[in-house]
């Protein structure tokens, strides 16, 4: 068994690993979320000028908006996952006034949100790739197989787990501190 010290520095390695991790994650989900954000505008604008100037509406350009703005949606969450920024459970968290316990209850919200990623990876993942083995395609995009539309879900979810991870390692340190 490592000794107390040496618990903690390979502690502090992991953390300083991921969060080197999520540091990289972050910027390519920025990039990506930007990129998603731009393609969707571009699309929106695009069907208003067929629509009302050219008078020829476009079938498919509002329905890919919408899958960009699926993953704009589930893309931006995983960076809220690090920033703490989801919705939690501040009324009952806040409400316990030793900052021991306060850090315990924090901790706890994080291990739930972890628990439930970890279930929407498990099921959405293979109900992804069962639509994409049934060839289920987009209704105004023949060539978009809704699958990857869907697949959106566990992959997000995933990289939320790696995020979450980092935040529930710094609240562990943070109860350390508090304890000593």
């Amino acid at each position: 068994m490592l000794s107390e010290p040496c618990q903690m520095e390979v502690y502090h390695l992991m953390l300083k690993m991921l969060t080197y991790v999520n540091d990289k994650m972050s910027r390519m989900l920025e990039v990506l979320i930007t990129l998603l954000m731009t393609g969707m505008v571009v699309f929106v604008v695009m069907q208003v000028f067929f629509r009302y100037v050219l008078q020829k509406p476009l079938s498919w350009s509002e329905e890919l908006a919408g899958y960009l703005f699926s993953g704009v949606f589930f893309f931006g969450a995983v960076l809220l996952y690090r920033e703490s920024r989801h919705i939690n459970m501040s009324l009952f968290v806040d409400a316990i006034k030793n900052r021991f316990l306060r850090q315990i209850a924090v901790i706890t919200a994080h291990l739930f949100s972890f628990l439930f990623l970890v279930l929407v990876v498990y099921y959405s993942y293979p109900m992804a790739l069962q639509i994409i083995d049934f060839e289920v395609v987009s209704p105004s995009m023949e060539w978009l197989k809704m699958g990857y539309i869907f697949m959106i879900v566990p992959v997000a979810s995933f990289l939320s787990l790696f995020m979450l991870l980092e935040v529930i390692l710094k609240s562990v340190a943070q109860l350390k501190e508090i304890k000593q």
